[in-house]
């Protein structure tokens, strides 16, 4: 029995990885996120204020 419906692996592949149109979105994206968390890690007064926030909740 011959299969008929056969897999184009190129379209599957590419309708599940970005597209290079993507690739600045999503760099943009980490971007801020490491950004964030570099500024929260090692600004001392920002952790401070943080951690009263919390401790007041």
């Amino acid at each position: 029995m011959k299969n008929k419906d056969l897999l184009d692996y190129n379209a599957y592949y590419e309708s599940i990885f970005s597209s290079e149109d993507d690739e600045g979105k999503i760099n943009a994206s980490d971007f801020i996120d490491y950004f964030a968390g570099l500024i929260i890690k090692h600004s001392v007064t920002l952790e401070k204020k943080f951690s009263q926030k919390g401790d007041a909740k």
